[in-house]
């Protein structure tokens, strides 16, 4: 059973891209399919607990929270041939947190997913390609942003129980508010984009369970919320006035590394529904000396009719 789940030049283009998307999308929905068309629809609700919400070094400045989720998406799906699937779909997805409420946010979007078998039977390996671009609406603006993420995966199952995949991605966070606080440094800290890879696998357990690992790094923009200090002014290339967490912190974007491993869990409770605990620990480490390190647990309960 598998866990049921998830540069344009400016703001205003990449807008208009994914309102033509979701028109499109639309249209689609409203006018009689072909025969290897299959309406796809999928929801998940769950909380969310992340230990270090400002991603920042020192005691006094870490923030822990927890939330609840909701998502939906709703698409079609199309098999041009036996070996070929095509997925565009809507989503929307929204997260409401317990203290912080300036992290409620509301994220709508679109996405495209091609999958290419290389061969028949169940363990023919794949090549997949995703293109993800949302909109972020959160409370506190300073958030705001638009967002794109391309994927690229190849994988394949080893045995009826065993399966695996590794992928690369490039994410890219487009966002202009935030002012200047320093001649010379922007402010916008949410203005972001990086490059990784991942490797995951998983084994089932039972038909129902199923068990799974993954790692993944990723070089480049992240957003730290901490109090002002030499290092991390040093090493950083945008700064703002963040005082959402409350106390006198600052944000601010600085170029890392980030490494993540984490465990799943999905225990499947019939043919459309499952229960999915996921925990993920990442690190991050920049320049002079600034690191930081957040646990983040994950329980859903997903649906697809």
């Amino acid at each position: 059973m598998r866990m049921i789940h998830a540069e344009p030049m400016n703001n205003r283009r990449l807008l208009a891209n994914g309102a033509l998307a979701m028109a499109a999308a639309a249209l689609a929905f409203a006018t009689p399919q072909p025969a290897h068309a299959e309406r796809i629809f999928d929801a998940d609700a769950g909380v969310v607990h992340d230990s270090n919400l400002t991603r920042a070094q020192n005691a006094a400045d870490i923030r822990p929270d927890a939330a609840v989720t909701l998502a939906a998406s709703l698409g079609e799906f199309y098999a041009p041939t036996g070996n070929d699937g095509l997925t565009f779909a809507a989503f929307a997805r929204g997260a409401s947190y317990r203290r912080y409420h300036g992290l409620n946010d509301l994220v709508l979007g679109v996405r495209a997913h091609a999958r290419h078998k290389f061969g028949m039977g169940s363990e023919a390996p794949w090549l997949a390609l995703s293109v993800v671009a949302s909109h972020d609406d959160y409370r506190d603006t300073l958030r705001d942003s638009n967002r794109v993420e391309v994927r690229a995966e190849a994988g394949r199952r080893f045995t009826r129980a065993l399966d695996g995949a590794a992928g690369i991605v490039f994410d890219r966070r487009y966002d202009n508010h935030g002012e200047s606080l320093v001649p010379g440094i922007p402010g916008d800290v949410f203005n972001l984009r990086g490059f990784g890879g991942y490797a995951r696998a998983g084994y089932a357990i039972t038909d129902a369970l199923y068990l799974g690992a993954n790692v993944a790094v990723r070089r480049g923009d992240v957003e730290s919320t901490a109090q002002q200090s030499l290092p991390i002014f040093l090493a950083s290339s945008a700064i703002a006035e963040d005082p959402l967490f409350g106390g006198d912190l600052y944000a601010y974007r600085l170029r890392g590394t980030t490494w993540t491993g984490g465990v799943t869990a999905s225990l499947a409770l019939d043919d459309r529904s499952s229960l999915n605990l996921e925990y993920s620990d990442e690190r991050t480490y920049a320049a002079y000396g600034n690191q930081y390190r957040s646990r983040i647990v994950r329980f859903v309960y997903a649906f697809r009719p």
